[in-house]
């Protein structure tokens, strides 16, 4: 991402909501920075998102005047309501990442930039960045310490990935491109290493990619067969707590970025369908059960429905810890053959919570559910840029748009969440 500029010679593209955000923090004064925070040891700051530029307090209302602009542009028929505020607006991250660069003879944990003459990256080495938390960042700096000992010279080139999940209780998942003696020797090094130096740390995991591929956690590597997934330290999952249910995932589930605004997000979910003790829910991209066993005390049965086989199992056993015996758990990729096979409600009673990656749904999916008439769908997009168009997909099949709800899931970035509740055109034109 580009810092903010002037942009009043650019035409700004009103369905595009980072340029309309961009163009709105343009108008202010970068803030002070303090020491390390936001930039490199060497003085260079980090722009890859806006906090090193704005105040949580400076974000506000520039997000809610882009995202009019953006959402009047989609031409839906309906406004949107004011932006819901995340609690934490910096330090708030659960899963962050660094890629470990060689530079000047010497490895460093970088986030990564992108230089925009030659499309390269390159290592933002950042002491502080100010929207992850301050024991993520303690972690990086510990590895940083380690892998530049004289001794551990070699270490740091096993590396491609650092990741750190986590809160209170931490997780870190070490990347690397080997599995000799050598590696296994400085992973556990590392690990103990780790472990005596910063409080918290619950597990430690090793992902094997000798491909040195471009995600952290790649779906190519894994299906190469030459990935493979290990436990060196700890139990086996991580721990959180919101809307009074405990969970227990899998470091390979997927989970939310901002754990502070969870439980706005799930009460509004709640509100927004109007559960009644006699709806059944379907909750797709379910994950390891965060809305579909928070939500399944309020309806009469709960079928959640998701990809990973880690994160169903994660799921059904999260059900029987927090006593949801009426929500319902089954792994499926979400396509037109899955829904078919899953779902056995039509018409009045059935509600339909989708929570999709960035991506938009597959062909067909929109279309079936459609089909089978649910009295409400609860549309959560991550990714503004398919807003308009799965919108469009729904109007064509007879379901309308009646209130958009955006969360500030991001802070700091240009990335925001927005739930859409739709019903049906007969419904919404009474």
């Amino acid at each position: 991402m580009k810092p903010p500029a002037d942009k009043s010679k650019k035409t700004i593209a009103k369905n595009n909501y980072a340029e309309l955000l961009e163009f709105q923090y343009s108008k202010i004064q970068p803030r002070m920075l303090k020491e390390g925070e936001c930039q490199t040891p060497r003085g260079d700051v980090c722009n890859l998102c806006f906090a090193h530029a704005v105040t949580y307090q400076q974000e506000i209302q520039p997000k809610n005047n882009a995202l009019r602009e953006f959402w009047n542009s989609l031409k839906t028929g309906i406004s949107i309501e004011p932006l819901i505020h995340s609690p934490l607006g910096r330090e708030y991250r659960f899963v962050t990442k660094r890629k470990v660069f060689i530079s000047r003879e010497k490895y460093v944990l970088g986030l990564i930039g992108v230089n925009d003459d030659n499309n390269k990256s390159f290592a933002m080495n950042i002491v502080e960045c100010v929207i992850e938390p301050n024991n993520h960042n303690a972690v990086y700096q510990t590895i940083q310490t380690f892998i530049q000992q004289p001794h551990n010279k070699k270490a740091g080139e096993i590396f491609n990935y650092i990741v750190v999940k986590g809160s209170t209780e931490l997780s870190i998942i070490f990347n690397v491109n080997d599995n000799t003696s050598f590696s296994r020797k400085i992973l556990n090094q590392l690990s103990k290493y780790l472990t005596k130096h910063i409080p918290g740390i619950v597990n430690v995991f090793v992902f094997i990619d000798e491909e040195r591929s471009r995600y952290y956690m790649s779906a190519k590597a894994k299906r190469s067969g030459k990935a493979s997934f290990q436990k060196i330290f700890g139990k086996g999952k991580l721990f959180h707590s919101t809307a009074g249910k405990k969970f227990l995932f899998s470091p390979l589930a997927f989970t939310q970025t901002n754990h502070s605004i969870l439980e706005n997000f799930i009460s509004s979910a709640a509100a927004l369908l109007e559960l009644q003790s006699g709806d059944t829910l379907y909750d797709l991209y379910c994950g390891y059960g965060l809305f579909g066993i928070t939500l399944a005390g309020k309806v009469k049965e709960v079928i959640g429905v998701e990809a990973s086989r880690e994160a169903i199992d994660d799921a059904k056993e999260n059900a029987v810890r927090n006593k949801a015996a009426r929500a319902k758990f089954f792994s499926a990729k979400i396509n037109e053959g899955s829904v078919q096979r899953i779902f056995r409600h039509s018409g009045n009673g059935l509600k339909i919570l989708l929570d999709p990656p960035r991506n938009k749904t597959e062909e067909e999916v929109i279309e079936y559910m459609a089909s089978k008439q649910p009295e409400a769908v609860l549309h959560i997009f991550c990714n503004s840029e398919i807003i308009g168009k799965e919108l469009k997909r729904w109007s064509a099949c007879g379901y309308l748009p009646v209130k958009a709800v955006p969360f500030d899931m991001f802070p700091g970035t240009d990335d925001i969440e927005v739930m859409v509740l739709l019903k049906p055109s007969s419904a919404v034109l009474l």
